[in-house]
């Protein structure tokens, strides 16, 4: 228990990371075997897939990051130019005396301070002071990020070579019948392909949909807009719509007040564009993308990605929903045992 206890507490600290290189070694397995297929070297093939997939992975997240600070910065002071939070009525209506901004005046003043753009001043303040924070605390991680990023590289060149040898001892150690190991290793394989296949690859495209769209109809920071789709696609019940109708209904709503049809147009096209194409995306691709097998109840998919993020980060995605689903297939097999214990007894 001694030595358990200090080599936890050795690992503790690239856990995360250890994790994260084991599942994308996993997923990344059957690439790995069709390049042994032509290369016949063990070392040279792992070296090979791990290189393309740190490109892969760290590529496009570098130049997507990269564009959406510079929309986050374009945005933020293109709202300091308008002035938004000092003057909103002035600028959504032509005229104050139109009876649309008399009502928006009329129901601002039950609010316990008297003033709309107050409230539009807090909120800008705290978008910009999260993403200025955020930023700060990236730039001040780079050393700990490359760290992680060498660990994690390393995971997964040598699991690529020995996976089969580990999955094997891993199979031998666990103190289960082998009916009940073999169903184990078989629904972690289908949960860890379910979630990112049928998840976070349909939540990208989601993202990219969305971010296509708003750049079509001319909404400010698309790429930003569709990257906040991608994240709220993977969360059961919440889903892209909670970007993309309230987009859609403040073009509406500018449309109306500056009795502008082509802003209420635009509105328009974005509701049918989300629930035609961005949303139904999720239900037309999941059911080709996931076996019967493989399918997670959305509560678990939910708690699992939420938990997962708070707790191991951007990993936390795949494996949230994958450790919750695994706990429910151990309670699975305790009410087998126990259901076959109640027949000798």
């Amino acid at each position: 228990m001694v030595i358990l206890a200090l080599s936890y507490n050795l690992t503790k600290p690239f856990l995360p990371t250890l994790i994260t290189g084991a599942i994308i070694a996993y997923l990344s397995y059957p690439l790995y075997a069709k390049a042994l297929n032509h290369i016949k070297n063990k070392n040279l093939a792992s070296l090979i897939v791990t290189i393309l997939i740190v490109l892969l992975v760290t590529v496009p997240f570098v130049i997507v990051i990269g564009l959406i600070s510079k929309e986050a910065v374009s945005t933020y002071k293109t709202l300091n130019q308008q002035n938004l939070g000092s003057n909103f009525l002035k600028i959504v209506c032509k005229e104050e005396n139109w009876l649309s901004c008399k009502t928006i005046k009329f129901f601002v003043g039950f609010l316990p301070k008297d003033d709309l753009d107050y409230y539009l001043q807090v909120t800008i303040e705290k978008i910009t002071g999260f993403i200025i924070n955020n930023a700060s605390n990236f730039l001040i991680s780079i050393p700990s990020i490359l760290l992680n990023l060498f660990v994690m590289v390393f995971v997964i060149y040598y699991l690529l070579i020995d996976g089969e040898t580990i999955t094997r001892r891993i199979k031998n150690i666990l103190p289960l019948k082998e009916q009940h190991k073999q169903h184990i290793l078989e629904r972690f394989h289908h949960i860890t392909y379910s979630v990112f296949y049928g998840s976070i690859s349909i939540a990208i495209l989601q993202g990219m949909l969305g971010a296509l769209g708003f750049f079509v109809l001319g909404i400010p920071s698309p790429i930003l807009w569709g990257f906040v789709m991608g994240l709220f696609a993977l969360m059961p019940y919440v889903g892209t719509a909670v970007v993309w109708l309230p987009a859609a209904l403040n073009l509406i709503f500018i449309g109306y007040l500056q009795n502008d049809n082509s802003f209420t147009i635009k509105g328009f096209i974005l509701i049918v564009y989300g629930i035609f194409v961005i949303s139904t995306i999720d239900n037309l691709l999941k059911p080709k993308l996931i076996g019967a097998k493989a399918k997670v109840h959305p509560i678990l998919v939910l708690l699992g990605v939420l938990g997962g993020l708070n707790l191991f980060g951007f990993i936390g995605l795949i494996l949230g929903p994958v450790m919750l689903a695994l706990l429910m297939t151990f309670v699975d097999i305790y009410e087998e045992e126990k259901a076959e214990l109640k027949t000798y007894f």
